[in-house]
């Protein structure tokens, strides 16, 4: 097992040494590793600021047209 602490949380997590991240990570120490919890607060705001913004941009365009 290889232990390794998220970069905002500074929580520590122990990965298995067979997975690819665990690899990547032990071959290039540069690399930063995020916890899941972590990444999908990050992942989640752009992914509604898309859905939210695509939306009316489009019915904006649509009632300059007519």
């Amino acid at each position: 097992m290889r232990r390794v602490t998220c970069i905002i949380c500074d929580t520590e997590v122990l990965l298995d040494e067979n997975t690819l991240l665990a690899k990547r990570l032990k071959n290039n120490p540069i690399r930063t590793f995020m916890c899941d919890e972590c990444k999908s607060r990050l992942d989640t705001p752009r992914q509604r600021q898309h859905v939210m913004y695509s939306e009316p941009i489009h019915k904006e365009n649509q009632r300059l047209d007519q």
